[in-house]
């Protein structure tokens, strides 16, 4: 039989055991919740961004020191100019009389001479040099650039100091091929004989000569070379022959040398050389000694809105109406209209009341004092003066002013609260998934947690565990004290 003091003895060893391990608990328990509270809301290793110290910098250069050193600059400049002459004009030149050599004119003529035509299939387009005769009225140039009726070449894309240079949306100026003849700025398609998408070349000629005074308000620079303008793919179509620019205190002009072959809408089989014939191609405005004076050259408007002109009696009369009528330069004796007249296509180049008038204005001509610096194109307008034709809706639906935009996310979605800013940008650093292998799983990774620890420290939610510490500490004492108690309580009981 157990004695009292036995059972008493094995009773306080229990009881100290057990509030040593309730106390070791409680205080792994804190220590485990203290180092969660540290590391929540840190992003994994291999989500966050490694930051490595800067190393110090060298005491020495990295670099040698060049073996000479560089000059000195001089206290005071130079009273001599320089031995060489630069190769680009200075921006500000004299006022004083100057020699062109390779003088430079560009010239667009007009939209309607990039455009296309009428007739299915044909366009209105430049050439370098002067067509050959195609021997009869009618005819058409083929996609090689050549007469179907005799095989010879009638474009070109050069001719000596003429060249034909197609001018692309940004501005850059590239060499004419036939098959550009037919498309737009970037390559689109042209549009419809009232749609304003034009092949936007340019005839450009070179090596201009001549004498220009700004102070006096005079230049004479003339060009050796033809270029040709096709309509309806040869139908129509005449040459211009060394182009002079004269300008005086009071006026500017282009003229040159016309020749071509009289032609009928009418009467196809009407083929008539014209004699060549001198005419004043553009009447300038606005070129005077801040012009002539300018580094590179200038650019100035050709005269044709609000240009009146009397058409003979079996011409089509003048429109006068519109924001675009006008003409062509007629006066005698050197009257662009009158030679079109003899060749049959006046009324391309004065306000006849057809949906292309407005495509009949002549573009800015351009003239560069050096062929090693000219003047830049002008880029083409994209669709200019089109019209904006909008989508037609069943009668009583109108369309909303503003079109909603779309849900980020499915609309069944609850949208969620609004996660931290870091796990974002590190999951826009990853990448977008490969498609090819399938969508893949998702596993949200740890620091997408919302329950995390507010970064305050603030105990009072309960996670800083302190009274786990507490506990775990006064079960600890009790055992200690159970343990030590005992013989000293059997102690007083045998000196009492």
């Amino acid at each position: 039989m157990i004695s009292a003091s036995t059972r008493t003895r094995v009773a306080a060893i229990l009881l100290a055991v057990c509030c040593a391990v309730l106390g070791a608990g409680a205080l792994l328990s804190a220590a485990t919740a203290a180092e969660g509270t540290d590391t929540a809301g840190v992003v994994p290793a291999d989500e966050s961004t490694t930051t490595t110290a800067t190393a110090d910098p060298s005491d020495d250069p990295t670099d040698d020191p060049s073996d000479d050193p560089t000059d000195d600059p001089t206290d005071d400049p130079t009273d001599d100019p320089t031995d060489d002459p630069t190769d680009q004009p200075t921006d500000e030149p004299d006022d004083g009389p100057f020699t062109v050599s390779d003088a430079v004119f560009r010239w667009g003529v007009n939209d309607e001479s990039n455009n296309n035509a009428f007739a299915p299939g044909t366009y209105n387009f430049l050439s370098a040099g002067t067509a050959p005769d195609p021997g009869s009225g009618g005819q058409t140039i083929d996609d090689n650039g050549r007469w179907r009726s005799t095989g010879a070449t009638a474009w070109l894309a050069q001719s000596g100091n003429v060249r034909i240079e197609k001018i692309d949306s940004s501005g850059a100026a590239l060499p004419a091929t036939f098959a550009g003849l037919k498309t737009g700025p970037d390559g689109e398609p042209l549009g419809g004989t009232g749609v304003a998408i034009f092949s936007s070349h340019n005839v450009v000629i070179t090596g201009g000569t001549g004498q220009v005074d700004p102070a006096a308000g005079t230049a004479t620079i003339s060009w050796t070379g033809s270029f040709t303008v096709f309509y309806y793919s040869g139908m129509s179509f005449f040459s211009v022959a060394n182009p002079v620019l004269t300008v005086t205190p009071t006026s500017a002009t282009i003229t040159a040398t016309a020749s071509g072959f009289a032609s009928s809408m009418e009467d196809m089989t009407k083929w008539q050389p014209v004699a060549p014939t001198p005419v004043t191609l553009a009447d300038l405005q606005g070129v005077g000694t801040a012009e002539l004076g300018a580094a590179k050259g200038f650019t100035a408007v050709a005269k044709y809105l609000g240009v009146t002109y009397d058409a003979p009696a079996n011409g089509t009369a003048q429109v006068r109406t519109g924001d675009a009528w006008g003409a062509f330069p007629n006066d005698p004796p050197t009257s662009y209209l009158a030679f079109m007249e003899k060749v049959g296509s006046a009324a391309y180049w004065y306000s006849s009341g057809g949906s292309s008038d407005k495509f009949k204005v002549p573009k800015r001509i351009s003239i560069s004092w050096d062929s090693r610096s000219p003047l830049a194109p002008e880029t083409p307008v994209v669709n200019p003066g089109a019209t904006t034709k909008q989508p037609k809706n069943k009668a009583g639906k109108e369309p909303p002013a503003t079109q909603p935009a779309a849900p980020s996310f499915p609309v069944a979605q609850p949208a969620g609260p609004a996660l931290p800013t870091q796990p974002f940008a590190a999951a826009a650093a990853a990448g977008a998934p490969d498609l090819a292998t399938g969508p893949a799983r998702y596993e949200p990774p740890v620091a997408y947690a919302l329950t995390s620890s507010p970064t305050s420290g603030d105990p009072s939610d309960g996670s800083g565990q302190a009274w786990e510490w507490v506990l775990g500490s006064l079960l600890l004492l009790g055992a200690v004290g159970i343990t030590v108690s005992t013989p000293l309580m059997k102690h007083l009981k045998g000196t009492r």
